[in-house]
């Protein structure tokens, strides 16, 4: 079952073409995966997903929902983790995720209740009160899937999720994604790190030179 349809999608800016002529299916419950060299798209690709950007021409609907129809459902349903930190560096791990949380429009009641089970399932737990300028890469990359799980989104979506971190973090931040998904999180992600896709994706779409030339499973 198809969850975000793209039929037909150009994304114009002026006079270039950023993408053209996508048509990309992403099931329910996948982890789905973009990839392609840099500057072929990808971000433009999720903006258009989560509503950022509005397509030049084409369709996007939402559980066969018109995306702009949808949107205050979506914004619900979805969190967005960047390629760049979004957290506060001067605030702590917990402050940063309760304002996440307040940005969702949760109630304090809602925060302390998927506080504590956020913090155990991105392991920070135990760091709850440093500020996030003293973790490590690996713990604020976590920290930033923390501040977009607050409000428990059926969908997530990570730009570039290991770009940056050692092979080490890499396999850490990887084995948190899948565990996420087993939680029944549908993930679509963005990257250009072959082998990450591979240990990672059920399906992936190949995006070069403005298009999606081929949409598979990983075997395939």
């Amino acid at each position: 079952m198809s969850l975000i349809q793209l039929t037909g999608v150009t994304k114009r800016f002026g006079d270039t073409i950023v993408l053209d002529h996508i048509n990309l299916d992403i099931p329910e419950d996948d982890i789905f995966g973009i990839i392609g060299i840099n500057g072929s798209g990808k971000t433009t690709l999720l903006r258009l997903l989560v509503g950022f950007y509005t397509p030049t021409t084409g369709t996007i609907t939402y559980n066969n929902t018109p995306l702009h129809e949808a949107l205050p459902r979506l914004k619900k349903d979805i969190g967005f983790t960047t390629q760049e930190n979004s957290f506060y560096p001067k605030l702590t791990v917990e402050e940063n995720i309760r304002y996440f949380g307040n940005l969702y429009g949760l109630t304090t009641t809602k925060i302390d209740n998927n506080l504590h089970n956020i913090l155990i399932l991105v392991e920070l737990e135990p760091y709850r009160h440093v500020l996030a300028e003293h973790l490590s890469g690996g713990m604020q990359r976590r920290l930033d899937f923390a501040c977009s799980l607050i409000h428990d989104p059926k969908i997530l979506i990570l730009d570039e999720p290991t770009e940056e971190l050692d092979p080490l973090l890499r396999r850490e931040i990887i084995r948190l994604i899948k565990k996420i998904n087993d939680l029944g999180t549908t993930i679509i992600l963005t990257s250009h790190l072959l082998d990450d896709i591979e240990h990672l994706c059920d399906h992936v779409a190949i995006l070069h030179d403005h298009r999606i030339i081929k949409v598979a499973s990983v075997n395939d």
